[in-house]
């Protein structure tokens, strides 16, 4: 049975459910499992290196699926490689981006001009205003319990909190570890987990 949201829409998936890009975790196989079973799977495209790595990566990836994965690019000034990588990952037919630490504005720009769509890790209100305004598809709710760079912020109250706000879908972040807790976020008007 399919659950509908604004996220599965979007991407033309079963469940509004994100394989979330782990830093040195996550992995081809991850990724190919996740978007089999009707999510989407991810993985940061840093975790392959060289660049060369990251290009073999996902040759293999889009030969085991033609389902749906995302990429994220760390778009923060010290990511050397984040226009190549967003470059190869457009070449390989990559259908959603997700960005964090930083300005969006490139990989919204050139993501949609191929078709892909990009959604924005935030961890307040301010930001996630800015990136809508850029042209964003979507926010991912970065809040306590998040891995990696998590905001200060509940995500029971962030998500909320954007969901009231934003005309773009929220996904939540920070805690969502069971179908218990996937339920709280959607009944809180989240897209996707």
């Amino acid at each position: 049975m399919k659950i509908q949201t604004a996220f599965t829409e979007m991407m033309k998936i079963d469940y509004p459910i994100i394989g979330a890009p782990m830093f040195l975790v996550s992995n081809a196989d991850m990724v190919v499992a996740v978007s089999e079973a009707g999510g989407i799977g991810t993985m940061p495209s840093l975790n392959f290196r060289p660049a060369s790595e990251f290009d073999r990566t996902l040759k293999e990836i889009k030969s085991r699926t033609k389902k749906p994965i995302g990429i994220n690019i760390i778009v923060n000034k010290s990511n050397t490689r984040a226009y190549e990588d967003l470059k190869m990952s457009l070449n390989h037919g990559v259908e959603l981006f997700i960005t964090s630490l930083g300005s969006p504005k490139q990989v919204i720009e050139e993501a949609h001009k191929q078709g892909a769509k990009v959604i924005c890790d935030v961890v307040n209100l301010e930001h996630a205003l800015k990136v809508q305004d850029l042209g964003a598809d979507g926010v991912i709710a970065v809040g306590t319990g998040a891995g990696g760079h998590a905001g200060p912020i509940s995500p029971i109250v962030l998500v909320s909190w954007l969901q009231k706000k934003l005309k773009i879908p929220v996904i939540a972040a920070g805690g969502v570890a069971d179908g218990r807790t996937m339920a709280s976020m959607l009944s809180l008007g989240a897209a996707a987990v």
